[in-house]
């Protein structure tokens, strides 16, 4: 049996995640079928099920591509900051204007949160270990660096966990109440809990 080309194979998934994404930004996951994903595609149904199961899986795979977009825009960002205060700053608010960028594309996705609870809780677990991590390297540069003296390096672990289920609390409450609020206030009133509590 003849092995798939690794790279017809990705230039294929490609082309059904972003005709996908397309749909699910006009209609919406729930009036989306696997029929139109093909169809917006250009594929038949069969090759659009060798590679996914269900629309689901379809949304899954377009989001988190879209995640990794959205990671390497927060290592940039984070890059370009000077001090660890800035960056933990930065590790919020380059968050909440992802989260607001994608409720502004993708009104409809957000409309149906409360129908999808459960996909979106997969989402969220899937970035969970990455940014913990990488709040725990801005918290063990601030302690390097005297910024964070509050804190010990053994507590990183927890501190950054409390950072990460919060910022995802947050955002999932905007996914339950379909809407976005009109100005950033929790991110700003958790930047500055642990910010200060930080110091």
């Amino acid at each position: 049996m003849r092995k798939p080309d690794p790279i017809k194979f990705d230039i294929v998934r490609d082309e059904i995640l972003r005709a996908a994404m397309g749909l699910f930004k006009t209609y919406g996951l729930d009036k989306t079928t696997m029929e139109d994903i093909a169809d917006a595609a250009g594929k038949g149904k069969s090759t659009l099920y060798y590679y996914f199961k269900t629309k689901e899986d379809v949304f899954y795979a377009a989001a988190m591509l879209e995640s990794g977009r959205m990671q390497e825009a927060l290592e940039s960002g984070l890059r370009s900051a000077k001090s660890a205060e800035e960056k933990v700053k930065l590790f919020f608010s380059i968050q909440d204007n992802a989260l607001r960028t994608k409720v502004k594309l993708y009104p409809m996705i957000f409309k149906e949160g409360r129908k999808h609870i459960q996909l979106f809780h997969r989402m969220q677990r899937e970035s969970n270990t990455w940014e913990a991590h990488i709040f725990k390297s801005l918290l063990y540069e601030g302690i390097a660096s005297g910024a964070f003296r509050s804190i010990k390096k053994e507590d990183c672990d927890a501190i950054a966990l409390a950072a990460v289920t919060s910022l995802h609390a947050a955002q999932l409450n905007v996914l339950i109440e379909g809407k976005m609020p009109s100005a950033s206030d929790r991110f700003e009133v958790m930047m500055d809990i642990f910010v200060r509590g930080l110091k």
